[in-house]
């Protein structure tokens, strides 16, 4: 009787086509992996900036067209653009205890080293500078600014505009623009921009 079986170089060959099968399944499964593993990362990094913008958006409905005093005696203009900031007046301060106080807010956002902070002043008037709360709000900022629509339907990159007169300018210090638009752009992601218009 005749023995029948696989020769060592068919073996070989059958490990060797096993072997490449394995080789193409792992690659196949590892790039899977990792696209879901960036997808996940891209999808949190947008669930941060639509809780940061809907955040943003709420407070910037309570704004009021109120300047404040410094402790050193200087206004502050009741919306203030500059460079990758944003400062404001708004209400609704919790008051849960029913203190006797204002319910007024000055709050501040602006970016530092990458990162997007926001500042908020316990009082608004003639209080200590350094008496405020601090929260870091998004990491990896890589960009951010802010621009305001004005009632001649021009853009601003600050505010308020500058005036031809020390009256006007006094004016501008309660000046609203009629919307104000946000753009954050984080390592990675395309430009997240957000139109937030004004209560009128």
């Amino acid at each position: 009787m005749i023995k029948t079986g696989f020769t060592l170089i068919e073996l070989l060959i059958s490990i060797s086509i096993l072997a490449i099968l394995l080789t193409l399944s792992y690659a196949g499964l590892n790039s899977v992996l990792k696209n879901h593993s960036l997808l996940s990362e891209q999808q949190v990094k947008f669930e941060q900036f639509n809780s940061l913008f809907t955040r943003l958006h709420t407070e910037l409905q309570h704004i009021i067209p109120r300047p404040v005093t410094t402790n050193s005696n200087t206004k502050v203009a009741a919306l203030l653009i500059k460079y990758q900031s944003l400062s404001f007046t708004r209400l609704g301060r919790a008051n849960p205890t029913g203190l006797s106080r204002s319910s007024l807010q000055r709050i501040d956002y602006f970016l530092e080293d990458n990162t997007l902070i926001k500042r908020v002043w316990l009082a608004p008037d003639n209080s200590d500078m350094d008496n405020y709360t601090e929260e870091t709000l998004l990491e990896e900022v890589t960009e951010l600014t802010f621009e305001a629509l004005a009632d001649n339907k021009r853009w601003f990159s600050t505010w308020p505009p500058v005036g031809a007169t020390i009256e006007l300018n006094q004016q501008n210090m309660t000046l609203l623009p009629r919307a104000i638009k946000v753009t954050l752009s984080r390592e990675g992601l395309d430009d997240f921009t957000q139109l937030v218009e004004f209560p009128r």
